[in-house]
C-alpha cells in the first residue's frame, strides 16, 4: 500500500488533511522526486486526530498526538513500510488550517487517487517562509504558475 493509498483511506474516513511540500509540488506539475509525504492537519482537532490514528492502526508504531501548549509535537514523522509520512501541525508561512482548507485544491495522483493539496498561493508562502536552498526552484515555479493564472 503506497502512501497515496493511506490518503485514499483518509478520504474515505473524511480525515481533514492537505498534502504540502515536495509531493504537493509534484502534483502541481513540477517534476520532482520526494521520498516523504508531508501532510498538514488541524493541530488541535482531536476528532480528526483520532480518525487518523484509527485509519493508521498498526501502520504506525505510536499514535499521532495534538500540538502541545508550547508547540511540542509540531511535526511528527512516521516510517511506514511504504514510505515516510510527516504530519505537520503548522509551519512557517502556513495559514491556519481552516483558511488553508477553504482554498485547498483537489489533485489526482498518477494512479487516480484524489488528493487534497495546499493551494499554489499558500504553498508558495510556505516555501518562501522556509526559504531553504531546495525551495528555490519550487518558488520560481509557483511564482510563474501564479503569474500565468492571473
Amino acid at each position: 500500500m503506497p502512501v497515496e493509498e493511506i490518503l485514499k483511506l483518509f478520504n474515505l474516513h473524511k480525515v481533514r488533511y492537505l498534502v504540502i511540500g515536495g509531493q504537493a509540488m509534484r502534483l502541481e506539475g513540477l517534476p520532482r522526486f520526494s521520498m516523504d509525504w508531508d501532510v498538514f492537519i488541524p493541530p488541535r482537532d482531536m476528532v480528526n486526530i483520532e480518525k487518523i490514528n484509527t485509519v493508521l492502526g498498526n501502520i504506525i508504531d505510536m499514535p499521532l498526538v495534538p500540538i502541545g501548549p508550547k508547540g511540542e509535537n509540531f511535526v511528527q514523522t512516521y516510517q511506514t513500510q511504504w514510505g515516510i509520512i510527516q504530519f505537520h501541525l503548522g509551519g512557517p508561512g502556513l495559514p491556519a488550517f481552516d483558511v488553508a482548507e477553504a482554498s485547498a485544491i483537489q489533485c489526482q495522483s498518477e494512479n487516480g487517487v484524489s488528493i487534497r493539496c495546499l493551494c499554489a498561493r499558500h504553498l508558495l508562502d510556505s516555501k518562501k517562509a522556509a526559504n531553504r536552498p531546495q525551495d528555490q526552484i519550487d518558488i520560481e515555479f509557483l511564482e510563474e504558475k501564479l503569474k500565468t493564472q492571473s
